[in-house]
């Protein structure tokens, strides 16, 4: 069995784009795993191991913290291609938020502290937008292969119901529990959720059930009326634990009679801890990157004074340090010291915009307007869809994608690539009071111009049907 080819087939599965032969692919990987050659079964175990599967002695194998499947036959395989997607949703997210992840060793000793002096309880991690509560959290789901659900607002994945159907699958599957399909009262409120959680802990090891829970603060309030946000259960049995995160300022509505604790990122007592974690993130950039080093020279500056600046300029934030790294890999801003760097996040965003000749005389209106509408919209996009919207060339759509595109995410699918902004920071800044008055624009527009290009395409959409019936 050639590595690559497991690798593959089982990252079409997980994007649920299996192609014919997966399935022989798996076959064969399991059957030698279990053909008894030592080598084969910890080379197989370990490519498995992301995927939350491990290949058990006694020819078993095990899906998530329990589900065991005792035989190796096709109806096996067909469960674990199953099991797959649901477990692992998160896994692109899970593997680009992990990258070059360093420290925050406090966050996971206070989560570990917690789980460890009470039986039950919420957790909640909070930051300011940029300082690394998701991947905190991404790291968390990577190392312990919990239960996860990551509210992703740009995306369209932000409501109650969404959550519900997403964790009691990943439940049911694990824990091998007695409910496919789920049942419609599934995702209507959170009294199933509580009655899975009852079931599955008493499956676990240590009887220990920890679910992870990104950017409660990104979750739509209508979707869950007047109840807990998500409807997350007030009560919890025992041995159970949600990790949360949410932003810094931003009250949600969660009523508890389990224990309830919060650490904030911006706490005094990890100043220290932080300003390492910085420093450290910085000279991992370096070590890694020629063309990093080559740049910090050309600079004239030393490693330790250009690290010693950088951090001062970060204010601790970590998406900062994603970006201006990345522009001066690139060579941009080559004639600006690092003194006449802005500080912080925000600032690094209102800095590039001005870069960009955004409030430049006489304004670029149409560019202006196709990064709000970037912003605005609420899933990734084709070059194509924001000429509808913008009602610009695919040119200057193109132009703009391309000076923005380090703020922006970009999926190939179906033979289009589709642009999403990457971090909803990025969109906070553009709905910021000062930047909207220097502009015509206004993001009732920028609603108006989406919301009717849809309705064209629904009005369209019914009246091919209509021809055809």
């Amino acid at each position: 069995m050639n590595p690559k080819d497991l690798k593959e087939a089982l990252d079409r599965i997980v994007e649920g784009e299996q192609a014919e032969g997966d399935h022989a692919v798996l076959l064969q990987a399991a059957k030698e795993a279990f053909s008894g050659d030592p080598a084969a079964n910890a080379a197989l175990t370990m490519q498995f191991s992301k995927y939350n599967i491990s290949i058990g002695e006694g020819r078993q194998i095990r899906i998530g913290d329990c589900r065991a499947l005792p035989s190796l036959d096709d109806s096996a395989i067909s469960e674990m291609m199953r099991a797959l997607p649901p477990l692992n949703r998160f896994k692109a997210l899970i593997d680009e938020k992990t990258q070059g992840f360093v420290g925050r060793e406090y966050i996971f000793a206070a989560v570990k502290s917690f789980i460890n002096n009470n039986i039950k309880g919420y957790f909640t991690i909070i930051s300011d937008p940029g300082q690394g509560k998701s991947a905190i959290l991404a790291k968390l789901v990577q190392d312990t292969q919990c239960v996860a659900h990551f509210n992703l607002q740009l995306q369209g994945i932000n409501r109650a119901d969404q959550f519900l159907e997403g964790v009691c699958r990943q439940l049911v599957i694990r824990y091998d529990l007695s409910y496919d399909p789920l049942p419609p009262r599934a995702i209507q409120n959170g009294e199933f959720l509580y009655q899975l959680l009852e079931e599955s802990v008493d499956k676990t090891d240590r009887h220990r059930l920890v679910i992870a829970v990104d950017a409660l603060d990104e979750v739509d309030p209508l979707s869950f009326r007047e109840a807990n946000i998500l409807y997350l259960p007030p009560q919890l049995p025992d041995g159970v634990y949600f990790i949360l995160t949410r932003r810094q300022g931003v009250e949600v509505p969660l009523t508890t009679y389990a224990p309830a604790e919060s650490v904030s990122l911006q706490e005094e007592r990890y100043d220290a801890d932080s300003n390492n974690d910085v420093r450290t993130y910085i000279q991992n950039r370096i070590d890694v990157s020629e063309t990093l080093r080559r740049q910090v020279v050309q600079r004239r500056e030393s490693v330790s004074a250009f690290i010693d600046k950088l951090t001062n300029k970060s204010e601790k934030n970590f998406m900062y340090l994603q970006y201006v790294l990345q522009d001066i890999e690139s060579g941009k801003y080559a004639d600006l010291a690092l003194e006449r760097f802005p500080s912080g996040l925000q600032g690094y965003y209102e800095f590039h915009w001005r870069r960009m000749g955004m409030m430049s005389q006489p304004l670029r209106i149409e560019k202006i307007k196709i990064v709000y509408i970037l912003a605005e919209i609420r899933q990734p996009v084709s070059v194509r869809k924001i000429c509808d919207f913008s009602s610009e060339e695919g040119y200057k759509v193109e132009e703009v994608v391309r000076e923005w595109m380090q703020f922006l995410h970009a999926l190939q699918k179906d033979g289009l690539i589709r642009y999403s902004v990457y971090h909803s920071s990025f969109r906070d800044f553009l709905h910021r009071r000062d930047i909207l008055a220097y502009h015509p624009i206004t993001l009732k527009d920028v609603h108006r111009r989406i919301a009717e290009d849809q309705m064209s395409f629904w009005g369209r959409f019914k009246t091919m049907r209509t021809s055809h019936e």
